[in-house]
This record gives structure tokens, sequence and C-alpha cells, in this order.
């Protein structure tokens, strides 16, 4: 449990993970801003369960695609809750397209809210931090599809490489104000959204033969918000997906 007020904000909560680490962060006490875009519903009601466990809780609505949006996001969370200790970017879109039709409109889409969106976040949030003295923790949640190489994924797994490098030239510069700046990785988590396959169809590429939890991912920001010595990094939990390169049985599985 952290000791005296703190306060997080979480980009993407109204649903699934983002929405599963901003309720893990009251947990650890943290006072928490969920950012959403569309999902209302689900921000609130979050918001609702995290004052029962005795923190504080606000919504905020904002398309992060927008500099000025992003910049009112930090400044309504500082108004209410106080400047931040810990900002976790988790907000993104995932849209598959075969590089043939992959059109302009989806290229920008995904680039507007999953890099440059993450890219003026993550400013802000260091803005905050310096601005009030905090040596505070940035965590990017990024995807294992930017070493992966899955089909249909040419705009989406590229942009998820260039956050993980983004996070190194950031982490670099922040340093000198103990700031830390580091990427959680997940590959499949059982987060009930319609998209997803059905999960033991998906084990073959697997070694563990499961999927990630949202709590298992919500585990990982809490471990980076609280280790001091680590920035920079990128933290993959995929259940050994990336270590494979054939099927399971050609491993002796």
């Amino acid at each position: 449990m952290n000791k005296g007020p703190m306060t997080a904000l979480v980009t993407g909560a109204g649903t699934g993970i983002g929405r599963g680490i901003a309720i893990r962060l009251a947990k650890e006490g943290y006072d928490v801003a969920l950012h959403y875009r569309a999902s209302a519903e689900g921000a609130l009601s979050a918001c609702d369960e995290i004052r029962t466990l005795g923190r504080k809780a606000i919504a905020i609505q904002a398309d992060i695609s927008d500099v000025k949006q992003i910049t009112a996001m930090f400044d309504e969370c500082e108004e209410k809750l106080g400047p931040v200790d810990l900002f976790v970017n988790n907000a993104g879109i995932t849209k598959k397209s075969p590089f043939l039709d992959t059109t302009e409109a989806l290229f920008d889409n995904i680039c507007g809210v999953d890099f440059k969106g993450a890219y003026f976040c993550i400013q802000c949030a260091a803005k905050q931090m310096i601005k009030h003295g905090k040596q505070g923790s940035i965590v990017a949640i990024s995807s294992n599809n930017s070493r992966a190489h899955f089909a249909e994924v040419s705009v989406y797994g590229s942009v998820k490489a260039a956050m993980n490098k983004m996070v190194e030239h950031i982490a670099l510069e922040m340093a000198k104000y103990g700031i830390r700046v580091n990427t959680v990785a997940p590959g499949w988590v059982d987060t009930g959204a319609s998209r997803l396959d059905d999960k033991e169809s998906t084990f073959y590429k697997i070694p563990l033969k499961k999927w990630a939890t949202v709590d298992d991912v919500a585990e990982a920001v809490i471990y980076l918000s609280s280790a001091k010595s680590v920035t920079g990094d990128t933290l993959i939990i995929d259940n050994g997906a990336l270590l494979l390169s054939d099927k399971l049985e050609k491993y002796g599985f």
C-alpha cells in the first residue's frame, strides 16, 4: 500500500485492461482519474467501485488524438485529484487490415491514437511531474505485436514497435528528473472483448497454454510503479508466445 495521497491517471479506462488497472491502483492506495473516449458507462461504474474502496475517482472524456484535449485532461486531473504520481498510457486502437487494402483513414486513426496520443499524453504527464517536483512513474501499455509478425497488423504492429522505442528515448531524457518510463507489452489478455479469438484455439502458439488476465497486466504496472531502478524497459506478458518460431510439438511439448 502506498503511503500518503497518490494520484494516478489511466487512459482507456472505461473497459478491459485500463478499467482493471484503474481499480487495482485504487486497491493499492491511489486516487484515480479514469480517461475514456466513448465508454462512459464503464468508466463511471469503475469510479463507483473505486469510491467503495475509500479512494477518490473521477472520469474524464477526451479524444487523445487531439493535444488540446490531452492538456485539458491533465489539467482537470490536477485540479480535482492533484498532480499525477503515476500515469498509465493504456488507450489504443486495435484494427487489422491487409497491407494492400490499408487506407489512409485507418493509418491516421491508429497512428493518431496509439502513437501521437501516447507521445503527448506522456509528455503532459512528465511536464506535470516536473512542475510539482514528483519523481513519478509512467507506464505505457504496448503489445507483443511490437515484436511478433501476425497477419494484417502492419500498422498496429509497427506503431507498437515505435512506442517501445519512444519510451526508451523518453526514459533517457526524464532520468535527470527521477521520472521512470517503462512499457508493458501484453500478448493475448482475457478481457472478454468480442473481437478476441477463442482462447483454446490459440494455445498451439502459447507455451504456457493460457492467456494473461487483466490483473496480470495490472500487477506489472504495480511492479513498474515501485521498481525504483527500472526505466526504459519493456516487460512482456504473453505466456511465452514470443519464444516460438514453430509449432509447440517441434519443441517436445
